[in-house]
This record gives structure tokens, C-alpha cells and sequence, in this order.
């Protein structure tokens, strides 16, 4: 490796791996993606060091066993400590970091300062999920460091948080494409009662405690947690960047807002999402969801909200561009007759829905479960991966055909197995299976 001596005694260059163009090591650093590999190489030599440190700390795998090892070497102090010169290439490791996923996390003691210093020295990271335990009080507080974050996600968030503390933050993060709240998000106990009293009585102009401020660039908003009307209704108008809009798990939210809420946003949503438990939406309260959002390409929804006169034909016209509907289930007594495949399918054959491609639906429903079921089930799949252009239409034009963009994607269930069972599957690949190829995919 470090070259030979010739026999007339000359010596060779020398040949080391040591010896490679700093640019041919950083070549050779970007194929690696394990971070044991990326570990290992950073301690070869300086010049690897240099070359691997910015893939190994730019989207960190933090388990519970590693988060304190990893904070020390990123966080060793309280504050971050200040550059040696302003113009100088010195770095510090926290400035490499860029994304942070504490999903993975359990509880510990030392959990919630070890975050709170993360989010303190790492102030380059434009992506953060946070942790299940923990995240609230100085951890949550400590998210106003992170002023260039583009994606925040704190749905595994399982503790209650206050979402004082989380609007305050809010205000530091104009750079959010996508905000999703905390399932646990409550006010302070010196606002809760007055949440509490806004349920019973017409609240007059809400208190600013009780709103927040929605980042300009925002394009996906997920609301959760324990907000109260007044939350969403007067913080503002929403921007109209938002196309995408998900809600869940509000136990004070009532049915007048929210739909006052979903139609301030209807004419820009591409993707919807309204999920169980939200108890005091009725039993139809998506009916005319079509209607009201003429520009849908996605609907998520619990069958505890929609009734199968979503189809109708005074809701539902052949022009609408819905590409896509899942439709999930809580379980309750009679959801699963509320729905059945027979109702798309007849929509479809009676010319709507032309753009519809993909339907997915929960195991409760039980489209699978039963064999004269599975046969209907069948049939709309087939349904879904045939051109449906001449659909509904007295006199169709010769050789007129609506253009397929997912052309030879589609895949036709077999008979065997009339549903593409996704069951087990994670997410990630069952999303992006279900997103190419129509069909009817079961979860």
C-alpha cells in the first residue's frame, strides 16, 4: 500500500488510499448510507473524517441508547459556543445536522433537556419529528431556535403539551411548509377554564392566548389535540399556499366550525383528511365534501362522517378530478354497513368520478371478509384500471378517450384475489404502491 523499492533501487510514488483527491473520498463517502459505515470512516484519518462527518451527522438515527453519546458530541454545553471568526470554515458538529427524527425515543429522565440542548445548538435542521415522551415544557419552548425548519411533525407526540408554549414557537418558524400539531396540545390551566366556557357560551372576541400565527409559505396543515373553536376560527385567514389539510382527535371542536374552517379552504385543497375521534361531527358530515372542494385529488375519512349519498348525483358530478378516496373506519356499532363497494362502483358506471383510480379501504369495513362481497369488490377494481370517458354519456364521439396518465401502471386484481391486501405493510411502501397502481389496496 505505501509503495515498494525497485530493484535498482529507485522507490515507487506512493499509493495510499490516503494518497485520493479529497474530492474522489468525498465521492466514495456519498454511496455509503449506514451509519456504522459512515462511523467507521470518519475515524480512518483527518481527511475522512472531514469527508464523512457531513453524511454522518446530516440525518442522524438516534435510538434511545444513542441519544446521549450523540448529544454530547453535538451539545457538549448548555449554549452553543460562538465561532472563532465570523468568515472562518470551522464548523461545529451541530451545524451539520439537518434533520431530526425523535420518533424512536423512550422515556428518560434526561430526555426532555437532552432535546431542549439539541434544539438549542442545531439550529441549521430543516426537518424535525419529535419524540413521544417529553417533548413539552423547555424541550418544546427551545423549538424557536429552529427558525429554519420547513417540515414539523409532532404526532407521535404522546404527553400533553401547552399550546401556548407551541404557538409562541410558532411565530419563529416563517419558513413551515408543513405543520402538524401535537395530539396532546392543551392550554394552560389558567386558560382552560375559559376554553371550557367557550363550549357552553358564545365566546366573544377570543383572546390571543387562544390563537396562533400560520407561517406564509405553509402548505400542509394537520390539527389536533385539545384547541377549541375560537383556535382555528380567529387566527386569521389561512394562507392560500394550504393544499393540503388534515384533522383528528379534537374532543372540543364543533361541527359549525370546523365546516366554516374546511369551506374557508375548499377552493385550494387538493388533499383532505378528517378522521375518528371527532365527537361532535354528525354522522353525514362530509355528504357534500365534493362539492364543496371542487379541486380534490385525495379524501381521507372515517365512514363515521360520510353516508354513501356522498355518491349521489346532486353531490357528486363526473367533472370532479378525485383521484383518490381512503376510507377508514373506528369500528362502532353499524359503521361498517355504511359504505359498501356497490356504492362507488354505481357512481362510476353512471359516468362519475371519471378521474377516480384508487380507492383503499379498512379491513373493518369488511369488504373481504365475505365472498359475495369480494366478487363486488372485484368488480370495482375492475372498474377503477378500465377508461371510463364514455361513462354516463348518450352519444359518445368516435375514438374519444380520456388520456390515462398512470397508463400501463394499472394493475387489474385477478380473480383469485380481487383485493390487494396491504395489511402488515408499512406506510411508507404501501403508500407508494397504492399511488402508482389502481386498484383496490385493503389496510
Amino acid at each position: 500500500m505505501n509503495g515498494h523499492r525497485q530493484s535498482n533501487g529507485s522507490s515507487c510514488p506512493r499509493t495510499s488510499y490516503q494518497s485520493l483527491p479529497f474530492e474522489i473520498i468525498c465521492e466514495i463517502i456519498s454511496y455509503i448510507s449506514s451509519q456504522g459505515a459512515l462511523h467507521a470512516a470518519s475515524l480512518v484519518s483527518h481527511r475522512y473524517n472531514a469527508a464523512a462527518n457531513p453524511a454522518l451527522y446530516r440525518h442522524p438515527k438516534l435510538t434511545s441508547s444513542t441519544i446521549d453519546a450523540f448529544v454530547h458530541s453535538v451539545a457538549p454545553t448548555v449554549f452553543p459556543p460562538p465561532k472563532k471568526n465570523v468568515n472562518s470554515k470551522d464548523y461545529h458538529l451541530s451545524d451539520l445536522v439537518t434533520s431530526l427524527d425523535l420518533s424512536p425515543l423512550l422515556y428518560s429522565e434526561t430526555l426532555r433537556t437532552s432535546i431542549a440542548r439539541l434544539l438549542t445548538h442545531c439550529r441549521n435542521i430543516t426537518s424535525l419529528t419529535g419524540s413521544q415522551k417529553s417533548f413539552n415544557g423547555v424541550a418544546l419552548r427551545a423549538l424557536r431556535h429552529s427558525t429554519k425548519l420547513t417540515y414539523l411533525n409532532l404526532t407521535p407526540c404522546q404527553d400533553s403539551c401547552d399550546l401556548q408554549d407551541f404557538f409562541h414557537a410558532l411565530t419563529h418558524l416563517q419558513h413551515l411548509t408543513t405543520l402538524k400539531f401535537p395530539p396532546g396540545g392543551m392550554f394552560s390551566s389558567s386558560t382552560r377554564q375559559s376554553a371550557r366556557s367557550a363550549q357552553t357560551i358564545t365566546p366573544a372576541i377570543p383572546t390571543v392566548k387562544s390563537t396562533f400565527v400560520y407561517p406564509a409559505l405553509l402548505q400542509t396543515l394537520s390539527i389536533c389535540g385539545c384547541i377549541i373553536d375560537s383556535t382555528i376560527l380567529a387566527s386569521g385567514s389561512p394562507p392560500t399556499t394550504i393544499t393540503t389539510f388534515s384533522a383528528s382527535h379534537l374532543p372540543f371542536v364543533r361541527m359549525a366550525a370546523l365546516r366554516q374552517y374546511i369551506n374557508m379552504l375548499a377552493p385550494q385543497l387538493t388533499s383532505l383528511s378528517v378522521l375518528h375521534p371527532i365527537p361532535h361531527l354528525p354522522h353525514n358530515f362530509l355528504d357534500k365534501i365534493l362539492l364543496s372542494c371542487p379541486n380534490l385529488l385525495r379524501l381521507t375519512a372515517s365512514v363515521d362522517f360520510l353516508t354513501a349519498h356522498i355518491f349521489d348525483e346532486e353531490n357528486c358530478v363526473a367533472e370532479h378530478p378525485i383521484e383518490r378516496i381512503d376510507l377508514d373506519c373506528s369500528g362502532g356499532i353499524g359503521s361498517e354497513f355504511k359504505i359498501s363497494s356497490d356504492d362507488i362502483s354505481i357512481a362510476l358506471m353512471e359516468g362519475r368520478l371519471k378521474r377516480l383510480r384508487v380507492v383503499r379501504a379498512s379491513k373493518r369495513l369488511g369488504w373481504a371478509r365475505r365472498s359475495e362481497e369480494k366478487k363486488r369488490v372485484e368488480d370495482l377494481a375492475e372498474l377503477l384500471i378500465m377508461d371510463r370517458s364514455g361513462f354516463g354519456e348518450e352519444d359518445e364521439e368516435e375514438g374519444s378517450q380520456e388520456e390515462d396518465d398512470m397508463g400501463s401502471e394499472y394493475v387489474m386484481v385477478g380473480e383469485e384475489d380481487p383485493v390487494v391486501d396491504l395489511m402488515g405493510t408499512d406506510y411508507a411502501v404501501e403508500d407508494e404502491i397504492s399511488r402508482k397502481l389502481a386498484g383496490v389496496y385493503i389496510f
